[in-house]
């Protein structure tokens, strides 16, 4: 039998947290970020701000006007904010079904 292994300590490396979004999106991973387009939600708010324009990303306003920083923090979580239509990977219905389905892996 092959044993399997997914990660080594030399694949862990540090992320910057300022680019981990509210929702939970790594925002290096974003091809807008990648391209140079976008800073970053947590970033680009700050640059934004600085210019006294809007932040762009209404989950990131949402998650600062409840003070957490992190949507899965919210009591609310997961709102019509977060996920509108309720069909993201991170909607109730999402979760319900990871939580009553899901059974953790055997060894």
């Amino acid at each position: 039998m092959a044993e399997h292994r997914h990660a080594t300590p030399a694949a862990k490396r540090s992320i910057d947290a300022n680019l981990l979004g509210p929702c939970g999106f790594y925002c290096e991973y974003c091809l807008a970020y990648r391209k140079g387009i976008c800073l970053g939600c947590r970033y680009q708010a700050d640059k934004n701000a600085e210019k006294g324009n809007d932040k762009f990303c209404t989950t990131l306003n949402c998650a600062e006007r409840k003070g957490v920083t992190m949507c899965s923090k919210c009591e609310e979580f997961p709102c019509d904010e977060y996920d509108p239509q309720k069909t993201g990977m991170f909607s109730k219905t999402y979760i319900d079904y990871i939580r009553n389905e899901i059974k953790p892996a055997r060894k």
